[in-house]
């Protein structure tokens, strides 16, 4: 995560060796200021994906979203767990909806590319994926090793 706060390192520490609960009650016990925060929240998400709670991370990536539109985690996140949860045209349109300022973030369209891989539509998913090279070349290299993108792996550019 980005700018993360230091007060935030004990729960981090634990997400980063697997102790997951651990983690939970580290942010449980921070003052209310700090648990309300868009970093915090963005480690209540990660927790819940970790523990393969999806439901609940995409509950918790709706709220994050409507509480704070302009960071890109809770749409990005949530569209993961639509995707994982076997809902991937949800996904895409959940991605789709987040704010303009998503279409400077070169996973993005990475992710629109996976998703469109899984939906089978290769066209749609090279144009995501080109996009996605363009303004980082070293995901090119990333997509010839993702298994997510196999169907188009021999079109990758």
């Amino acid at each position: 995560m980005i700018n993360e706060p230091s007060w935030l390192d004990k729960a981090r520490g634990y997400i980063d060796i697997g102790m997951l609960d651990e983690a939970s009650a580290a942010i449980e016990s921070l003052s209310e200021a700090r648990r309300v925060t868009p970093e915090a929240k963005e480690m209540n998400i990660i927790i819940s994906i970790l523990k393969k709670d999806l439901d609940e991370a995409f509950t918790l990536c709706e709220e994050f979203s409507e509480q704070h539109p302009e960071h890109h985690a809770g749409f990005i996140q949530g569209a993961y767990c639509l995707h994982a949860l076997g809902r991937t045209q949800n996904a895409i349109d959940f991605l789709q909806s987040g704010p303009k300022t998503l279409l400077e973030e070169p996973v993005y369209f990475y992710n629109l590319a996976c998703y469109e891989v899984a939906l089978e539509r290769s066209q749609a998913a090279l144009t995501w994926l080109n996009q996605s090279i363009e303004m980082k070349p070293a995901n090119r290299q990333l997509a010839l090793k993702d298994p997510d993108l196999a169907l188009i792996r021999s079109e990758i550019l």
